[in-house]
């Protein structure tokens, strides 16, 4: 029976997922304690010197690098390679290694090379490669041919590989001017060279006065191409466009939106037929006029799947998605396109948040949905 192979909890392992969950806690009260409040690499560094000198033995060192693991982006040292290397150096030196064949056939101390692991796979996450030093203290911990020396050697081939492979690259750190960072992702969305950015409002607090609030002045910016102005100025008047937003950008861990100025699909009668250049392309043809029998179960039409969407005429980020605020990039781009002032435009705005977002801040909104429910329960 598959009842009968299945572990059954027994007492012993209970008290030692109870034993370990009470060293976490101990360990994670043991950073707060040490950053009294100001979370730096510095304090983390701190916290990590204390229970070096706590005990020689390095007593419970495996469930205080899984607090440290935990804690390491609350401090913001979840990229600084020196610091996992000094976490790393927390485990007892020469202890785990083999010392014969049998040690070496098994997996010998499987909780402290499972734990090294775990700091190499948050490295791996995180895009940190390791460096000489890493690899020292892998072998002077566990020796040579353990799990932890396997997964450095993995890490160190695929990683010179992937380093280079994206075609568009995103640079790292981030900028953290929001114009800055908005110019970056409206050329990224763009992919045309002749795309001009330009800044229709600055990002500015005025202060009223000493008893009022100050009022924020969002930035905005856009980005519209020759090949846009063109499709703009040749577009009906008598046909509305079309603001709509917010859309949701990702680079890395940081989320930002952007609005497009777009209009309704054509009709089939009134789609141009634009006539292809023989010459576009000199490696090949781009038509074929060329007779050839055709038997009567012959089918001409191509199984392509075309979807109709509308023109994209220009594209936005600003600090506030608001109506007022899109009604100022709008009537800037009337100056470079004086067509807008006859075409009608109509705002689709969605509901949601529209400033920039991390990941962390994107995971509180998910959380706090969550709770809700539960005590909308409660209450009920």
């Amino acid at each position: 029976r598959s009842s009968d192979l299945q572990p059954v909890p027994t007492e012993e392992n209970n008290k030692e997922q109870d034993a370990s969950s009470r060293a976490l806690a101990i360990y994670e009260d043991l950073f707060e304690k040490v950053s009294g409040g100001s979370k730096s690499k510095a304090t983390f560094n701190q916290a990590l010197e204390v229970f070096n000198k706590r005990d020689i033995r390095r007593r419970g060192h495996v469930e205080f690098i899984y607090a440290a693991l935990t804690k390491m982006v609350q401090f913001g040292v979840e990229r600084d390679l020196t610091v996992y290397n000094k976490l790393l150096d927390v485990f007892p030196k020469e202890v785990f290694v083999p010392r014969n064949s049998i040690q070496r056939m098994f997996n010998h101390y499987p909780r402290q090379q499972a734990c090294a692991i775990q700091v190499l796979e948050q490295m791996e996450n995180y895009g940190i490669m390791p460096n000489k030093e890493t690899k020292f203290l892998l072998l002077q911990i566990f020796g040579e041919k353990s799990h932890p020396i396997r997964k450095y050697q993995r890490i160190m081939y695929w990683f010179p590989r992937f380093k280079h492979i994206n075609p568009f690259p995103v640079p790292s750190p981030l900028p953290q001017d929001p114009l800055d960072l908005a110019r970056l992702c409206l050329h990224r969305i763009a992919a045309d060279l002749d795309a001009k950015t330009t800044i229709y409002q600055m990002q500015s607090s005025d202060e009223m006065s000493e008893h009022e609030e100050g009022t924020k002045q969002p930035y905005i910016i856009g980005i519209q191409s020759p090949d846009q102005q063109c499709l703009l100025a040749q577009h009906n008047p008598d046909r509305p466009v079309f603001v709509e937003g917010p859309f949701p950008l990702w680079l890395k861990a940081t989320c930002v939106h952007y609005y497009i100025l777009r209009a309704e699909p054509l009709p089939p009668g009134e789609k141009p037929e634009d006539a292809i250049d023989p010459e576009r392309n000199l490696y090949y043809p781009m038509v074929l006029d060329v007779d050839l029998d055709r038997d009567l179960g012959d089918d001409d039409e191509l199984d392509a799947d075309e979807v109709d969407e509308g023109r994209v005429f220009a594209m936005c980020m600003a600090g506030s998605g608001d109506q007022s605020t899109l009604s100022k990039w709008i009537s800037g781009l009337q100056e470079t396109n004086p067509i807008l002032g006859r075409i009608s435009v109509v705002f689709r705005l969605e509901a949601g948040t529209r400033e920039i977002q991390t990941l962390t801040e994107v995971e509180r909104h998910r959380d706090r949905g969550c709770e809700e429910p539960q005590r909308q329960k409660m209450r009920q």
